[in-house]
């Protein structure tokens, strides 16, 4: 059984959890609402919160579930997940449910779940998104960022999708960001079942990497047609930038892996300080080598990183260009009316009063010549 479970909150994380449970992660759900969540049918452990019926990407509505349910919340995560050390919340940053909820749960599991360690899966909005999501993700951001003994926080940008592939649909983007954050999260959790001669990469190491406060990253670089250290540095470095992952965009890492798998010639053109180069040295490096005939490949896992101010800051630039008219948009809700041209004609459209019976000798008199 492995020892990372996946909480996925709202839609976005139900669709997460549902891809972690094909991969035979211990998988559950919260969400407000009933339809999104049925159609995960992988999840077997679900909690609908009573009296909602979505939450129509306003956080509050997420923010108040949590409080009114919070005590039914922790009782069903607890019951939801054994023997796991690591409980990782997946959720929406834009959204209501996910981005409202999340930040509150995560804060108040940290008190309640004893032993275990929570972080977070938080998927960033692609940059054609409108207004109202990008406030809900600053905002949800801002919030995770401030909890205090949180372990990992993945960051996982369908910007970065829609980069690498930018002729897909929407679900194809969220489709292919779940997934490919799972599969990394797995590849690691596998690495650490296989044993070496030359150095082995445990769950512990693991573990102890994925505890660290901060943004995590992972990523897996072919390196096949690599010649020399820096060529392998250099690949490694490309597959941060390409990765499902916020982009790295500073120093600061405070623990890491590098794990390789493939032939032993290659392996002598790792070179440690040339692969932390950018990112910096950090505090604490676990290592595992692996020879195999397979081609030769490099993982790293990069925790502790700065939360990625610039990318994050495009998210909240078109806001401020468009403060003056969002603003106006807001007042105008509540105090735009319609002011006729036409008012005098009003009286037009008034019928006459009715006639009241007369005198006949008095109607007669009036035709009399």
């Amino acid at each position: 059984m492995k020892s990372i479970g996946i909480l996925g909150v709202g839609q976005a994380g139900g669709n997460i959890a549902e891809i972690a449970a094909t991969l035979g992660f211990q998988a559950a759900l919260i969400n407000t609402n009933q339809r999104d969540g049925l159609v995960n049918t992988k999840v077997e452990r679900k909690y609908f919160v009573p009296g909602y019926n979505g939450a129509g990407q306003n956080r509050s509505v997420g923010l108040k579930a949590v409080n009114d349910n919070y005590r039914e919340m922790i009782d069903f995560v607890k019951q939801s997940f054994k023997n796991i050390k690591l409980l990782l919340v997946a959720f929406s940053t834009d959204g209501g449910t996910g981005s409202g909820m999340s930040p509150l749960l995560i804060d108040l599991l940290l008190d309640q779940l004893s032993g275990v360690n929570v972080g977070a899966i938080a998927i960033v909005p692609d940059r054609n998104v409108l207004a109202g999501n990008r406030i809900n993700a600053a905002e949800c951001i801002v919030e995770i960022s401030k909890i205090e003994g949180i372990s990992s926080v993945f960051l996982v940008d369908n910007d970065q999708m829609r980069k690498l592939n930018p002729q897909s649909s929407k679900q194809q983007i969220y489709l292919s960001s779940n997934t490919q954050v799972m599969e990394a999260i797995s590849n690691v959790l596998q690495i650490t079942q296989k044993s070496s001669l030359y150095g082995n990469f445990d769950e512990t190491d693991l573990l102890n990497i994925l505890c660290t406060r901060g943004v995590t990253i992972i990523s897996s670089s072919v390196i096949t047609d690599a010649k020399t250290t820096s060529d392998v540095a250099s690949k490694i470095h490309q597959s941060w930038s390409n990765s499902v992952f916020c982009p790295v965009e500073s120093t600061g890492v405070i623990r890491a892996g590098l794990i390789y798998e493939g032939p032993e010639r290659m392996a002598k053109l790792i070179n440690v300080p040339a692969v932390f180069e950018r990112v910096g040295e950090p505090l604490e490096l676990f290592e595992g080598t692996y020879i195999t005939e397979s081609d030769p490949v490099v993982t790293t896992i990069l925790a502790g990183l700065p939360f990625p101010s610039r990318r994050l800051a495009s998210l909240e630039d078109l806001l401020e260009k468009n403060k003056d008219r969002l603003q106006s948009l807001v007042s105008k809700e509540q105090s735009q009316k319609y002011e006729s041209q036409i008012t005098w004609a009003s009286s037009l459209k008034v019928r006459p009063s009715e006639r009241k019976a007369g005198n006949v000798t008095t109607t007669l008199s009036k035709y009399q010549r």
